[in-house]
């Protein structure tokens, strides 16, 4: 758990830092901090619900170029469509948010290609940790403040959520993450 705190300490770190391109050069990076209007919302054949509170830092260069992307979930702050649906799946049965309270996703590789932006990197839900690209939109909204639009789908027994057949495998994740700078 220290270990885990350290990382999002880490991730969420108000100070700039300096990123390096491919090429291998550093370049100044500023930190924008996701705000509390970010939500992650999802959607299955049987289930719905939207995870309220969404914490994170997106990287970014002077010459707007995406250099960082970290996210981490507050699986306590989940809501879903059906009354005590997201008390259950807060059971050791699906997410275990007594042992597992965050979904984290630290990026690791940005890439900007024919107009859409994907981060890889590692992402952790209920002990499980898996490789993932995720396409995202960037939206300037005003000088200091972006907004991120991303759509994908996953399968929930790849981070072993819930038996095979208990319901819906496959889930499709859409969030939109508002971030500020910070001074």
């Amino acid at each position: 758990m220290k270990f885990l705190f350290f990382l999002v300490s880490l991730a969420l770190s108000e100070h700039l830092c300096y990123a390096q391109t491919d090429s291998g050069v550093p370049v100044k990076e500023q930190n924008f901090i996701f705000t509390n209007k970010s939500k992650v919302n999802f959607v299955s054949t049987d289930f719905s619900g939207e995870f309220e509170k969404v914490q994170g830092r997106l990287g970014l260069s002077e010459a707007k170029v995406v250099t960082g992307f970290d996210l981490v979930i507050d699986i306590n702050s989940l809501k879903m469509n059906i009354e005590g649906m997201a008390n259950h799946a807060k059971s050791a049965d699906f997410f275990d948010a007594a042992q597992y309270p965050s979904i984290v996703f630290f990026g690791n590789q940005i890439n900007y290609d024919n107009k859409v932006w994907t981060v890889s990197g590692t992402m952790r839900s209920k002990g499980v940790a898996i490789q993932r690209t995720i396409p995202f939109e960037l939206v300037y909204k005003k000088k200091d403040e972006v907004q991120i639009n991303t759509s994908f789908k996953l399968l929930r027994t790849d981070f072993n959520i819930g038996e095979e057949d208990a319901v819906s495998n496959e889930v499709q994740i859409n969030a939109v993450l508002f971030a500020k700078k910070k001074p």
